[in-house]
């Protein structure tokens, strides 16, 4: 069930802000209008503990998260096998897929993983959406052509 959330109308994008006055009696249709539908609704489960983050290159892009993509981070669930994390390593805050609790991967072709030591890595959350953009920034180098 997604949570209600009613954001506030913006009065200028309204066609008319009471239509029953318009012809002096309310729409038979007015009782299906439905509330317009918040993006947070669908990608937040747990406004309290998420965080937002803009992917700045392409080392996520065999997962599809590319350059510009914002990413939806939730600190409160558990990384686990798979799970792509944000997290510190070493000095460097990376954007990696968490395999079999031992390696950081770029994905499933990473010829290269990163293998965590004993200190081991500061995971700050998981990421639960990548939305990445289909025009403007970042948008021009998923696929070039020449």
């Amino acid at each position: 069930m997604l949570r209600k959330i009613i954001p506030e109308r913006d009065s200028d994008l309204e066609p008319l802000k009471d239509p029953g006055q318009v012809t002096g009696f309310s729409s038979p249709a007015g009782d299906y209008i439905q509330e317009r539908l918040h993006i947070i609704q669908r990608l937040v489960k747990d406004p309290t503990n998420t965080f937002y983050f803009e992917m700045e290159n392409n080392d996520m892009s065999q997962v599809g998260i590319n350059k510009g993509a914002l990413l939806v981070v939730d600190r409160s669930i558990k990384p686990r096998n798979g799970s792509i994390i944000v997290g510190h390593y070493e000095g460097e805050w990376l954007t990696r897929m968490l395999v079999s609790n031992q390696y950081l991967s770029k994905g499933p072709m990473d010829r290269k993983p990163i293998k965590i030591e004993e200190n081991g890595i500061l995971v700050f959350g998981v990421v639960t959406w990548a939305c990445n953009p289909l025009v403007g920034e970042g948008s021009s180098d998923i696929i070039k052509l020449d």
